[in-house]
C-alpha cells in the first residue's frame, strides 16, 4: 500500500447491548489526517466517552461524523454530542445517506427539538445513494445500501485521484453488490458475527470473501477472546490503528 497521511483508530467493537452489559463501546472508528482527528465513523452508545478518553489532547470532537444507520449502537450518543458541541461553538456535520439522515433528524434528534431545530444542532448534507460528496482533506464519500433490520448504508472514501481508500459495509447480512462495492478500496472493513443471523453476516460466510487488507468488526468480542479463539481471522480490536 502507498504511504498514507490517513489513519483509522478503532474506538469500539461492541454490539447492540455491549455498552450496557459488557462495558464495550459500540462499533466505531476515528479517522485521522497527519495525526489529527477529522471524522468519526458512527457514534453509538459508549463511543462519545471513548473519544474523550482516547483523544484527551483535543478540546472538541471532530466536526465531521458519518452515521451508517439509526440503531442505538451506531447513533445513540449522537444527540448528546451534537448538543454539547453546538453549545461550545463546534457545530458538527453529519454525513449519512438521505433517508438515514431523515430518520436521524426526525427520531434520534427528537429530544432536542423543543429547544433547537435540527438545522441549529448540526449541518446535514443531503446525500443520495451512489452520490459522491466531499468529506474532508481531499476525500469524498459515496454510500451504498446494505441489507439490515434498520435502513443501513456502507460507504467508500476516495482520494482526489479517485482511488478508493477505505470501504466499510456498516451493518449488513451478506450482499454481493455491497461487498463488490467496498472491496474497490485499499482497506475494507466488514460487519459480521460469530453465528449467522438474519441481519448480519457470519465469520464463516466471510471466509471466502476477504481479500488482502480486509478486516472484520466482530461485534461484542473482547480483545482476549479475539487473541485466544479467533487468531486466524482479521478481527479488529479497540485502539487498533490502520493506515489507509
Amino acid at each position: 500500500m502507498q504511504d498514507s497521511q490517513f489513519e483509522l483508530v478503532v474506538l469500539g467493537t461492541g454490539g447492540g447491548a455491549s455498552a450496557i452489559y459488557d462495558g464495550l463501546a459500540s462499533s466505531s472508528f476515528m479517522l485521522l489526517h497527519q495525526g489529527t482527528p477529522f471524522c468519526l465513523v458512527d457514534l453509538g452508545l459508549g463511543v462519545g466517552r471513548e473519544v474523550v478518553t482516547q483523544f484527551p489532547q483535543f478540546s472538541q470532537f471532530p466536526r465531521n461524523v458519518i452515521i451508517t444507520h439509526n440503531h442505538s449502537d451506531h447513533s445513540g450518543d449522537l444527540p448528546v454530542v451534537l448538543r454539547v458541541e453546538q453549545a461550545r461553538g463546534n457545530k458538527m456535520q453529519v454525513f449519512a445517506a438521505k433517508e438515514v439522515s431523515r430518520r436521524l433528524q426526525t427520531y434520534r434528534m427528537a429530544e432536542h427539538l423543543q429547544q433547537l431545530s435540527v438545522e441549529e444542532l448540526a449541518d446535514w448534507p443531503e446525500i443520495e445513494p451512489f452520490q459522491s460528496v466531499e468529506l474532508s482533506h481531499g476525500l469524498t464519500i459515496e454510500f451504498y445500501p446494505g441489507f439490515h433490520s434498520e435502513l443501513s448504508y456502507g460507504f467508500v472514501l476516495r482520494d482526489q485521484q479517485g482511488q478508493a481508500r477505505l470501504g466499510y459495509t456498516g451493518d449488513s447480512c451478506v450482499d454481493s453488490g455491497l461487498y463488490d462495492f467496498i472491496q474497490q478500496a485499499q482497506v475494507c472493513i466488514f460487519d459480521a458475527r460469530l453465528k449467522p443471523n438474519t441481519w448480519h453476516a457470519s465469520f464463516a460466510e466471510l471466509k471466502d470473501v476477504l481479500k488482502a487488507n480486509a478486516y472484520i468488526i466482530g461485534h461484542g468480542l473482547t480483545a482476549s477472546q479475539v487473541q485466544q479463539e479467533f487468531l486466524s481471522l482479521p478481527l479488529l480490536v479497540a485502539s487498533q490503528r490502520i493506515t489507509f
